[in-house]
């Protein structure tokens, strides 16, 4: 009794150590994505968030909004504001309106209200800016190509590869299970094979053939890409999942009337959903947090990790780890959305009697 109390709470010792040594990261990544560079850049960077901001994730999620022209738009804070210039004209700019700013000579500004144009000096024009606050919004083109376009290009690349390698792997596995032991046992080490050599070594001549199929810059190009990595690994997953289903589950549904096709879908696919939850997961953040080939791939439309690594080798901190939270949300959803087929002891149920 003594050594399974001591069992128990080890057991739940290296438990804690191991989720906190998983959360740890995580935790310090949110925590400079929404602290001051005063709190983090010090001797003694303190454990949590002092005097919290969201300006690092307003510099990401928003930018300046312009016009047409590309002329940035500026609103009145608050107040009331009456400017006049020397030929008595005068223009009134109340809280909450937006107004432009057109340069027209070297010290005299146009502004530009409503339609209302009127021209002050440069220095009437700079105490006044001091009560606007620049417009934002989130679709920006600055926000579009930074942020938007790669999570949308991760978004899809990540969930097509995931799609089309079940789609591939799932059938193909069943097939593999059903073979005598020893041949099944070689085809899975055939295809665990393919995954021995790194895909840094891989992933150049892929490319070169990829480039001079027009693939480059291509979501159908990087599915295909990172189809070859994935499908031997989900393959090795589910080949193993269908083996613990047992053959005469599926015979039983046969005896019923069913046909084998209806055998599978409605009674085999069903029961190895844990295991295809599993592989899913897996493929989808391999392919989500994929570097090498979006780095081949890619030159002008990037994907997400390409475009975190470029704000890291700019050398700033606070923008990559906002960036990096944005990277690691999708992932928390995937999981809860899938987790629920994770439920150890399905399989054991399938046959009764």
């Amino acid at each position: 009794m003594r050594d399974n109390k001591l069992l128990k709470y080890t057991s739940y010792a290296l438990l804690l150590a191991f989720t906190f040594a998983m959360i740890f990261p995580v935790y310090i990544l949110f925590k400079v994505s929404l602290s001051s560079p005063e709190e983090v850049m010090t001797d003694r960077p303190t454990f949590t968030i002092q005097q919290p901001t969201l300006q690092h994730w307003q510099n990401i999620l928003l930018t300046d909004k312009t016009t047409d022209t590309g002329q940035a738009i500026y609103e009145v804070a608050s107040g009331e504001y009456t400017l006049s210039n020397e030929e008595g004209e005068e223009a009134t700019f109340g809280e909450g309106e937006s107004l432009t700013v057109n340069g027209v000579t070297r010290n005299v500004r146009s502004l530009d209200v409503e339609g209302k144009q009127i021209q002050v000096s440069l220095e009437d024009l700079q105490v006044f800016r001091e009560e606007l606050t620049t417009s934002k919004t989130m679709f920006g083109a600055v926000t579009m190509n930074n942020l938007y376009m790669p999570l949308l290009k991760s978004l899809m690349v990540a969930c097509l590869t995931t799609v089309v390698a079940i789609i591939i792997a799932a059938p193909a596995s069943y097939v593999i299970s059903r073979m005598p032991r020893m041949i099944a046992y070689a085809v899975v080490l055939a295809l665990l094979v393919t995954r021995m050599f790194p895909d840094v070594g891989i992933a150049l001549p892929i490319a070169t053939r990829f480039i001079s199929w027009g693939f480059i810059d291509s979501t159908f190009g990087l599915v295909l890409a990172h189809l070859i990595p994935n499908l031997p690994f989900l393959a090795w997953i589910l080949v193993g999942t269908f083996m613990m289903i047992p053959k005469d589950l599926e015979e039983s549904a046969m005896v019923d009337g069913g046909s084998r096709i209806t055998a599978l879908v409605r009674i085999v696919f069903p029961v190895a959903m844990p295991g295809i939850a599993v592989g899913a997961i897996f493929v989808w953040l391999n392919s989500w947090n994929e570097f090498i080939f979006a780095r081949y791939l890619s030159t002008e439309s990037g994907t997400l990790p390409l475009r975190i690594y470029e704000v890291i080798t700019n050398g700033s901190i606070f923008p990559a780890a906002a960036y990096s939270m944005i990277l690691t949300i999708p992932v928390i959803f995937i999981t809860f959305l899938l987790q629920r087929y994770l439920k150890s002891g399905m399989l054991s149920g399938a046959v009764k009697g």
